[in-house]
């Protein structure tokens, strides 16, 4: 097997996130304009990328960025992932959006309408963070240590496997090209 290098996973992530940018665009522009709007938003948003990459993941075993950089996620014996193994692993990223979820809740259910409207949106921002509970800087911190602790274990084993690759059991991989050269013998 052929294992996907940092490169290609870290191109593949900014393909997908240009995926989402539109979506986060749209959600941020309602968001200015209502703050019902913004509680409705909370979920949907976080459901929707989530979605995206279990479902990506568990139906073609790669998402738009994955397929645009030519790599795929594989079981570790060379087979195809399932539902399983693409829930397993998002399951650290989605606990961690659960625990997001619920800080933005509580942010927006707590933030003075003059807090919220008639400041532009870095202050908006500011005003929210500053609400949310104590316990989202731990949870912040436990989210920056897990990410980084992703990119250090995926950099240093041989089958550049992440630590979600080793919740699931998965291994990303460089998909094979067939040349011209190779077809035209065949």
């Amino acid at each position: 097997m052929n294992y996907a290098t940092f490169g290609q996973r870290f191109a593949a992530m900014w393909v997908d996130f240009f995926v989402f940018l539109p979506l986060m665009l749209l959600d941020s522009w309602l968001e200015s304009i209502s703050r019902a709007a913004a509680i409705g938003l909370v979920i949907p948003m976080t459901a929707a990328y989530c979605a995206y990459t279990i479902y990506c993941h568990g139906r073609f075993g790669q998402t738009v960025g994955k397929h645009a950089m030519g790599i795929r996620v594989m079981r570790t014996t060379g087979e195809r992932i399932g539902w399983r193994e693409a829930w397993l692993r998002s399951s650290v990223d989605v606990a961690f959006a659960a625990l997001g979820i619920i800080s933005s809740f509580i942010a927006l259910a707590t933030i003075a309408d003059a807090q919220y409207y008639g400041v532009g949106w870095m202050k908006r921002a500011q005003n929210l963070q500053a609400l949310e509970p104590a316990w989202l800087f731990w949870t912040s911190t436990a989210g920056q240590v897990w990410v980084w602790s992703e990119v250090v274990v995926m950099l240093f084993n041989k089958r550049r496997r992440a630590l979600h690759d080793f919740i699931a059991g998965t291994v990303v991989t460089a998909e094979q090209k067939i040349s011209n050269v190779q077809t035209q013998a065949a």
